[in-house]
């Protein structure tokens, strides 16, 4: 069996130890910050529980480095600075934003050094197990890492991405467009339901069904084939009255609404539905 070592014990790393632990990995160690979260720790994981990062590391062939993304480097400096690392361990983060790179106080010690990034969320530890199955897994990395990265993905349930290290930030931002703006969009919806005095839960009541649908329909067809709406089909009134309602009860959200109409524009031209002087008058109307 593989000894795994979990360094920031938060929801991500209590997720991947507890599911891990139940593939036949050897939860060797776990390292929190507070007296409070290495408590917790060794209730949920049922492993040692050492006083420092250091002891965790050195406990562990595979090293997982938890924390949140600030202190990713920090930390791993540290515990290479206090001889926690050494030749051919595997030492491993779970940033979405920062590449292997962050881990070069690892690699100088010898260890194999990868970014291993869920593309899911969790809020917590049975709702993460639960999501597990299916989770695509961006890596990069040292290339034994790589392959270690391949046999963790398998005994998750996941599926594995690998992305250039370089581009790791752009994964990431797309990530964030994908997840975190999608968030936002839903609350400008809300916005413009509040002036016509429907309730938040009453509008969230009435858009689910369509944005459920529209997410079906982006996974079957694609965004392209999926776009519907006032400007995969030219209708410049519409656009037009849109913008004159949002100007009048929701100024704020004007600009939004044209930004994102310019780029739904070259996406209506891609999918065959909007000639070139339509489309050309519609971005002209939204500032374009």
């Amino acid at each position: 069996m593989k000894r795994l070592a979990i360094i920031g014990a938060g929801n991500v790393g209590k997720v991947l130890g507890t599911a891990l632990k139940a593939k036949s990995y050897q939860l060797a160690a776990a390292f929190c910050r507070t007296a409070l979260s290495r408590r917790v720790a060794e209730q949920v994981l049922q492993c040692p529980v050492p006083e420092t990062a250091v002891q965790a590391a050195q406990a562990g062939d595979i090293v997982f480095i938890t924390t949140p993304d600030r202190v990713i480097q920090e930390v791993c400096e540290n515990i290479a600075a206090a001889g926690g690392f050494h030749p051919r361990q595997y030492v491993l983060h779970t940033s979405g934003a920062h590449s292997s790179a962050v881990l070069a106080a690892a690699r100088a010690e010898g260890a194999y050094v990868l970014s291993f990034h869920p593309l899911q969320t969790f809020p917590g530890l049975e709702v993460g197990l639960q999501s597990l199955p299916g989770t695509f897994f961006a890596v990069e990395g040292d290339a034994p890492a790589l392959a270690l990265a391949a046999e963790l993905v398998a005994a998750l349930g996941g599926k594995m991405l690998s992305i250039p290290t370089a581009l790791k930030p752009l994964y990431h931002a797309a990530a964030c467009v994908a997840c975190n703006y999608l968030v936002t969009l839903m609350d400008a919806a809300l916005k413009m339901y509040a002036v016509m005095d429907i309730p938040a839960e009453n509008a969230m009541e009435a858009l689910s069904p369509l944005l459920q649908g529209t997410l079906r329909n982006i996974a079957v067809l694609g965004p392209q084939q999926a776009l519907t709406g006032p400007i995969a089909r030219g209708d410049l009134p519409t656009i037009s009255c849109h913008r004159e309602t949002l100007a009048h009860h929701c100024p704020s959200l004007l600009p939004l609404y044209n930004m994102l109409g310019l780029d739904t524009v070259d996406l209506a031209r891609r999918k065959g539905t909007l000639g070139e002087d339509e489309a050309h008058a519609i971005k002209q109307l939204l500032g374009g």
